[in-house]
Formats: C-alpha cells, structure tokens, sequence
C-alpha cells in the first residue's frame, strides 16, 4: 500500500489546513463582539542604547492627536494603554541622545502592538527637524564595529517571502542557494542561530531552527566584526528574538492559498495557516504568547506519489501533502519586578517531507515474472521486466516508483528557561538552560532495514533500448537514514558600565548525545553480517564549553571594541585513546574593532578577527564500521578564519541610511576527505582531514529608505569572489559522482556559490490605512560550473568552476487592503512569486543516484554540448551519425520555482 503517513495520524495538524484556519477564523471573529469591542489598543516597546543596555527615563509619545505616552522603567520597557485605534508615528526621546521617531503604526482594538526594540543614539543628529506625516529618523550605530542586517517582524508581514531565512536571502553580503544561506562566501554551515542568547544548530550535522513568521519579533544578521560572545561561527550569525505577550489579549490568523478549485485550478496545492496570540496570563505580572505555522503543499517538484484526501462540505479538503511542516512556538513570561524577568519558551516542529527524484517518478504498470532457472535449491525468483503504461497482459502489476522513495520525517524541540536582571543602569545579567533535541528518519514506506525490495542495479527495464536505462521500474530507492541529537546547554553572560568602559564576560557548557545510522541498499549484507551494503552507525556523547570577556571602551569619540575567547571542546570517551591524539582541543580567538565618528553623519570601523568552528561531529566519529563510505577523524582541528573589514555608515538624511563595507576572509583547515589506511586493517577507505582552504573578499552596499510621502525601500548590492579548493567536504566520495572530485586540487577555483554581482531591491507603496503593495525584485550574475564532455574519463583541474551559468532575476509583489470587519481588522493579500516565470537553472546537475549506466554528470555534458539545461541522458543511435544521440528528460530541479499565484486573508484582534 502506498505510503499513508499513518505514523503522524496523532499529530494536530492531520487536521488540514482548510479546516484549521475556518475554526481559526470563527474563533478569533468570536472573541470580541460589535456591542463589546472596544476602540483602544496597546503600544509597548523597549528602549535600549546602542549597545544594547536599556535606557531608563524615555519619553515615548504618541503623535498624531492621541498625544498619550509614558517613559521606560529600569529595564527600558514602556507600555502605553489606551490608544485609540489609528495610525500613529510614535516619537522616542531622552536628553542626550537623538530622537527617534517611527511612523505608520497600525493600532488596532483590543490589541497589543510591539514595537520590539528602539535604540537610542547618544548624540543627537543636527539638522532641521520637519513634521511630516509617516516620516522616521534613522540612527547610525556611532559604537559598532560590526556589519549587521535587521528582518522586523513588519518585515516578515509585508514582503513576499515564506520564511525569515528568505527574508535574511535579500541582504548585502549574503548568497541564497539552493535553499542555503552562504555569508560572505562561506560555505553553508558555517553559519550560527542564536534563538533568544541559545545556539540552536545541530552539532551532528549543521542546521538551525525554522520559525513561523508569527513567531518572529526581529532577525539580526551579524556578517562581519563578531564580537567574542559569538563562536563557532566561521561565517556569520542569525540572532532571532521571538514575541512575548502584551499586558491585553490580542493575536492574528492569516491563511494564504494557491487553490482555486479542483487540482487542474492550483499551482502548487499550497495552504498555509498562521496564528498567533498571546495576553495576560493566569496570574499577576505573567503573560503568554502562543504561535502556530503549518505550511502544506505538494511543491512545484510535485511527484507521483499517492496521498490520502478527505472532503469536508465538498470544498473543504483536508490531508497530508508531499512536503508538510509544523511549527509551534510558545512563551511565557513573568515579570518578578520591573528589572526582574522569568522566560519559559517551548518550540515544537514537525515536518514530513516526501523526495522527488526525476528517475523515480512515474505510475503505470510492470511485468513480472517468476524465474526457476538461477536459483540452486529448486526455489522460484521473482522478476521485474517491461514497463507499460497500461497492463498488457496479467503478468503487469500496477507500480508507481514515487511511492518507494524516502520520505524525511523530522522534528525539533526545545525547551528554554531564561533568567534576566536588571541589577542598574548599564548593569545586567542573564542566565540561560535549555534541552533541544533533533529527530529525523529518512525511509521506504517505514520498512525495516530487511525489509526493502531491491537488488542492486537491478531497478531498470532491459529490453527497453530508448529509455529504459534511465527510468526505474521496481524497487525501493536504496536508502536509509536515522538519526537523533540531544543537546543540554547551560549560558550566562554579565555586562556593566564603569566609566567609559562596557564590560562583558559570559561563557557557556554544552553536553551532546548523538546517534546516528545511515545505510545504502540496506537489504544487503555487510562483511560483518549487519544490513546495508554501506553502513555507518555511532552512538556518542561529548562535553563542550566556552568563555569570553570583552569590552567597549569610549576615548575622545573613538570607540575600541576588544575582547577575547576561550573555546573547549572534547572528543568522548567512547573513541579508543589510541587513536585520539588529544581529547580535549581548546583555542583562543582574539576580537578587535574600532568606531571612529567621522561627523554627526559619518561613522568609520575597523575590525579584525580570528573565528574557530568545531567540525560538525558526523565527521568526528562516522565510520566506525569497515563498511561505511567515509571515515571520521576525532584528531581532526578547529576549522578557522582570518577576516578583516572595513566599513562605513553614512545619514544622507533623516529617512535615508547607507551602509557599506569591505571585506576580506582567509579560510582554511576545512573538511576534505584523502585515503587512509584504517588502524588494525590492510585496507584505505577516505578519511576526514583538515585539507581545503579558501579565500572571499567582497564589497557590500545597503541603502534603507524609511517609510515618509507614501513609500519606503531598501536596496542591497554584492559584489563578491569566493575561491577555494573545494566546495563540498564529500568532493572525493564515490558517491559524489563527480569527475572534477575524484583528484586532488592544487589551486583555487570559484567556488559553487561564486555569484560575483547580486542586487536586491524592495520596494513598499502605500498609506498603510486603507492599501499597501511591496515589491521585490532579484538580480544575480551565474554561478560557475565546470563543463564535461561525453568520453572525458579524467577532469582537467583548470577547467573546475571555468564556465558560467546564466544570470538570474526574480520579481515578486505582495499586495494588502486593509478593512474592518465587526471590530476587527482585517487584511486581504494578493501574492505572487516571480510573476515573470523567469526560467532560472538553481541545479545544473542534481543527483542521480544510483547511476546504473547512466553518467552520473549526464545533465552537465548535455549542457556543454547543446546549452540546453533540464536534463538528458545518451540513448541509441537515432540518426545516423555513429555517435549515441540526446534522450532529453525535463527535470524540474535542474530551475528554480515558475510563476505562483497566491491569495490570503488575515485578522487582527
């Protein structure tokens, strides 16, 4: 039977989305009645300086004929009740430093609105002060020495995007590829979330954490001058700050679609439900904010694969799509005393995501049959022939090869306390604990190892000459994957200002338990007589930590940003010490970087630093069986990187903010893989050692117009290079595939993500009363490939990453009017996503694994001979000519996602 995913009946969101956001919707219609609701809100905010301590005393006033405000406690909190519902521009001021002013505030009844964090500079900017509806100053950062971006939370509501690393996608200094995110020319993993002051990054293998849009207060993305409270991060760090409650029960559900009917009037099944609420608690000085995401769509990669539907009111379809993800965050707050705060926060996420594979995606019919030759002991083999469309005779069973790829069952949790003091002014600790845990299994139809069906290299029709050597006919796609981490982590950090100093010291422990198992053609015995042809399988625990101090000294208008960091890390004790060179590895980072004020506009820095990342600890102990395809290294060193910036930020007005940058990064002990011989065994297999370096320098501008006349925008332009050795630490496995992987490199080439020119721009219309429209459009130069020709056994290596793919450009719009419904506000969004169907090549060549006779880099030699990209593999002599002809195959990953169309309806209470 096709898979059912009957594993995930228990979950909430086998609910379906049609049906969640109607009881969503009535629900929230329900909470306040036309005769009850009343016509005022909440406005809260923190106000901080520019280091982030908060900033007592602020007066924070709304214009605009409320004249209502309040000032900020010890902790720089201030809410302000009794708003009447408008729009407002809130004004922020304190003496001795400048006035901030933000504009198009949206109060609603009965609702709190968060204005997140307003940071104050401490010199006013001189200049003529004019009063313009929907105007906002600007601050320049007169003490950072670091490049950073900001995604709010307005940010993540008004653009065209699905999720904040979309959003993160858009900024100066980053590439989007592939669905990864490489900063400054890093590669993927080299890039750290922060959820609330936790590392939240797998250690067994990097990836971070996703969030609902709802969930999301303010993304801050630190690309260069990391300070010494951030390590291992080579590349970068998303620091993500999620929403607490205010002091009255407010929230939103949004519900966003692409179906207009029965499936021929869709573009990819998508429906995506938010909500999010949050209030006053049950008890005194306690509020609570709940947020729930479920995304569901078959993809524009849609395969064969069969899934369960049901219909409620004919319209209403409900049920598990191909790609299907749950996220939940939650957070409770208790407010001792004004400077005394308590966090407990829960994140929860799902997800279940079926493969498309362009071998592996089609239903129709293959003939079996019953074979008694081979077999010695008189016993009958089943057989796999022909294929049909249609069933010839009765020796054809029906088949659908999309059935029998993996599907990914994933899950993450976190369970976070968060203890925060405000001991005085510029004096603040903050202690934090937390359990996360990442889940994942990646299988046929939840079979056991013995239970897949296949026989290697036998998955293919061989009496079919055109085609028959490239689609599969029978069989489970040879793949199995388990794995489960476990991390407990203990932080703290205290801050205080003495003088003109800002002191810092914090430090964190880390404990992790990993397991992992992975197998190829799992069916098949091992020289151990374990299943899989190729099996890798650990269980691991390990301790880790860390400490820092630095500070941020103020001299005469100069500010000089120093530290220095202590990172630990140790291997286990459940390697033999005789392959363990040293246990425990430590490092120390040192950190330096200098503000200098130029003018009440200008501001100049400087920084330079040393970073460290721990390999992912996959690379530390897999392989550990003869079997498995690559050996881990435990001696293996702290992958590290030299960088140096410059940067500049200038106030062309008070609406208008530049900031530019230079940068340079010498990278080097990255992870590669060499044959070595294994201890105790007359055999080599590959190995993990630190044996790839790279380089990256880039140029980076950003222009912010803030929202005044109707109108904000941004405008981000990249101009990078980034070379190294390799791309992918697995270059020299067998199963990579790739010619150009199988030597050992002697130079620097462009890198897979060397995009050299990209630019973005957003663009936001409206009067954020009654309509409002934002654009995005993305234009990006080709990323290198390296060409291949039909016969080529043996790449050249100064042809690796020689060539270029085509440039790409993207343009999306999201369109909002805004109403009021019984008291409510509510939104309807029209929302497309490259509305010019551009054909842009995202993967020239995706895996085609297992090969079975055809090239592995088939795609790419099509490529370079024709410039046709989608796919294609030789076949028969067709014409003539002696030489075997193109069969092509379209496969839809080889180019990014075409046009959608998208419509979505959102209530604010």
């Amino acid at each position: 039977m096709p898979r059912t995913f009957a594993r995930l009946l228990g979950h909430p969101r086998i609910l379906g989305p049609s049906l969640v956001v109607l009881i969503s919707t009535l629900v929230t219609l329900g909470f306040v009645s036309p005769a009850t609701a009343q016509q005022t809100g909440t406005i809260t905010a923190t106000v901080l300086d520019q280091s982030g301590v908060p900033v007592q005393g602020a007066s924070v006033i709304v214009l605009g004929g409320a004249q209502v405000g309040g000032r900020s406690n010890a902790s720089g909190q201030v809410t302000i009740p009794k708003v009447p519902v408008g729009t407002y521009t809130i004004r922020v001021m304190l003496v001795g430093y400048a006035r901030q002013e933000r504009a198009g505030i949206r109060v609603d009844a009965n609702r709190a609105t968060n204005l997140g964090e307003i940071k104050l500079a401490e010199e006013a900017v001189r200049m003529k002060t004019v009063q313009v509806q929907g105007e906002q100053k600007i601050a320049i950062r007169k003490k950072d020495s670091s490049t950073r971006q900001i995604v709010t939370s307005e940010d993540l509501r008004s653009l065209p995007v699905d999720s904040y690393k979309d959003a993160i996608g858009l900024k100066a200094g980053v590439i989007s590829q592939g669905g990864e995110l490489h900063f400054r020319g890093g590669r993927a993993d080299e890039v750290l979330t922060v959820v609330n002051g936790i590392a939240s990054r797998n250690p067994l293998r990097a990836e971070g954490v996703d969030l609902g849009l709802l969930a999301v207060s303010s993304s801050e993305q630190v690309l260069g001058g990391m300070d010494a409270q951030y390590g291992n991060a080579l590349s970068g760090v998303i620091n993500l700050t999620t929403r607490e409650g205010g002091d009255k029960f407010a929230g939103e559900v949004r519900y966003f679609t692409d179906r207009y009917g029965e499936h021929d009037k869709e573009f990819n099944n998508f429906e995506r439900v938010s909500v999010g609420f949050g209030g006053p608690f049950l008890f005194d000085k306690t509020n609570y904010y709940i947020s729930y995401e479920g995304t569901f769509t078959d993809t524009y990669l849609r395969n064969t694969s069969q899934h369960n539907e049901h219909r409620f009111l004919d319209f209403i379809r409900t049920g598990l799509r191909q790609a299907n993800a749950s996220n939940l965050s939650s957070k409770l707050t208790y407010k001792v005393t004004p400077n005394q705060k308590l966090n407990l926060e829960l994140i929860a996420n799902n997800s279940v995501d079926g493969r498309y594979h362009n071998r592996w995606n089609r239903q129709g019919f293959v003939q079996v049959l019953q074979d008694s030759t081979a077999p010695t002991d008189g016993s009958i083999t089943q057989r796999y022939g022909t294929w049909a469309y249609y069933p010839v005779d009765s020796t054809y069973v029906p088949m659908n090869t999309a059935d029998h790829l993996p599907v990914t069952d994933a899950s993450y949790t976190q369970v976070a306390l968060t203890w925060r003091h405000t001991l005085g002014i510029g004096e603040i600790y903050n202690i934090r604990a937390s359990r996360q845990q990442w889940e994942s299994t990646e299988d046929v139809l939840d079979r056991q190892l013995w239970e897949y069906e296949q026989s290697p290299n036998n998955y293919y029709d061989p009496f079919n000459r055109i085609d028959g050597a490239y689609y599969v006919t029978n069989g489970d796609y040879p793949f199995y994957e388990r794995r489960n981490t476990t991390t407990y982590t203990l932080n703290a950090d205290y801050s205080k200002k003495v003088k003109a100093h800002n002191l810092m010291a914090g430090g964190d422990i880390n404990y992790n338990d990993l397991s992992f198992l992975l197998t190829q053609f799992p069916n098949v015995l091992d020289a151990n007589g374990n299943y899989g042809a190729t099996r890798d399988e650990f269980q691991n625990y390990n301790p880790e930590g860390s400490f820092f101090v630095q500070d941020r000294w103020e001299y005469e208008g100069m500010v000089l940003n120093a530290g220095v960091r202590y990172d630990s890390f140790s291997v286990g004790n459940q390697i033999s010490s005789s392959e363990v060179a040293d246990k425990v590895k430590t490092q120390v980072s040192p950190r330096i970087g200098i503000a200098y004020p130029i003018s009440d506009r200008d501001v100049m820095s400087f920084h330079y630093g040393r970073l460290f990342q721990v390999p992912d600890r996959l690379y530390l102990y897999q392989g550990r069986n003869i079997s498995a395809e690559a050996r881990g290294n435990p001696n293996l060193e702290p992958q590290t990187t030299i960088s140096y910036q410059l940067g500049v930020q200038h106030l062309f007005s008070k609406e208008i903010y530049g900031q530019f940058g230079v940068y340079f990064k010498d990278i080097f002990g990255l992870l590669t893989t060499v044959n070595q011989e294994v201890p105790g065994f007359a055999v080599t297999v590959p190995t993990r050692v630190n044996g790839d370096y790279a380089s990256s320098r880039g140029i980076e501008m950003t222009l912010i117009k803030r929202h005044s006349h109707g109108f904000s925008g941004e405008l981000n332009y990249t101009y990078g290079n980034a070379t190294g050795t390799a791309s992918d630490p697995n270059r020299a496995l067998a199963s990579s595939g790739n010619l150009s992987d199988q030597f050992k490199p002697t130079s620097e080439q462009p890198l897979e993500w060397d995009q050299r020119h990209s630019l973005s721009a957003t663009l936001r219309l409206g009067n954020e009363k009654d309509w409002a429209a934002s654009f995005i459009y993305q234009f990006g130069t080709g990323f290198p490939y390296t060409p291949e020709q039909r016969e080529q056994r043996r790449q050249d290596p100064n042809l690796v990453n020689s060539e270029r793919l085509p440039s790409t450009s993207t343009l999306s719009v999201q369109a909002e009017r805004f109403f009021r419904v019984w008291g409510q506000s509510v939104t309807f969004y029209l929302q497309g996503t490259n509305l010019l169907d551009a054909e842009n090549i995202t993967e020239l060549q995706p895996s085609l694994w297992p090969n079975n006779g055809v090239n592995s880099n088939s795609y790419t030699v099509y490529y370079t001979e024709t410039g046709r990209a989608g796919g294609a593999f030789l076949t028969q002599d067709l014409d003539g000519d002696g030489r075997e002809d193109w069969f092509p195959v379209s496969d839809p990953r080889v180019f990014q996602q075409g046009r959608v169309i998208r419509l979505g309806v959102g209530v604010q209470f």
